[in-house]
C-alpha cells in the first residue's frame, strides 16, 4: 500500500475525525483520565492486584505479603491504580485499606 505524508489541513482532519469516533478525545481532562485508567490496567503487578482486590479489600501490608513485593513498588502500583480510578482507599484506624472501583473496572476484566 502506497501512503503519502499528509499535508496540516488533513492531519488536522484526521484528529477531528478521531474525535468524533472517540468522544473522549474532545476534552483533555477525560482524555487524561481514560489514559490513566488504562495505564493502570498495563502491568502485570497491578494486575495481580486487581485481581487480589477482587477477592476481598485489603490493606498494604497483605498485598505485600501476598505478593512478596517490596513496600514501596506496591505503593507506586497502588498510586497509580487510585490514579486511573481503578481502587479506591479509606482509612480505617493505623491502615489505609484499598477496595476496587468496580464499577469502572469489571466490565474491562469480563
Amino acid at each position: 500500500m502506497k501512503s503519502t505524508v499528509k499535508t496540516t489541513d488533513e492531519a488536522k482532519f484526521i484528529v477531528n475525525q478521531s474525535e468524533k469516533l472517540l468522544p473522549t478525545l474532545q476534552e483533555d481532562t477525560k482524555t487524561k483520565e481514560t489514559a490513566d485508567f488504562y495505564k493502570a490496567l498495563g502491568d502485570e503487578t497491578r494486575l495481580r492486584i486487581i485481581g487480589m482486590l477482587l477477592v476481598d479489600n485489603l490493606c498494604m501490608c497483605e498485598i505485600v505479603a501476598g505478593l512478596d513485593i517490596p513496600t514501596s513498588t506496591i505503593s507506586h502500583h497502588l498510586k497509580l491504580l487510585e490514579r486511573g480510578n481503578v481502587i479506591r482507599s479509606q482509612k480505617e484506624g493505623r491502615y489505609t485499606v484499598y477496595f476496587l472501583n468496580k464499577d469502572s473496572v469489571l466490565p474491562f476484566l469480563q
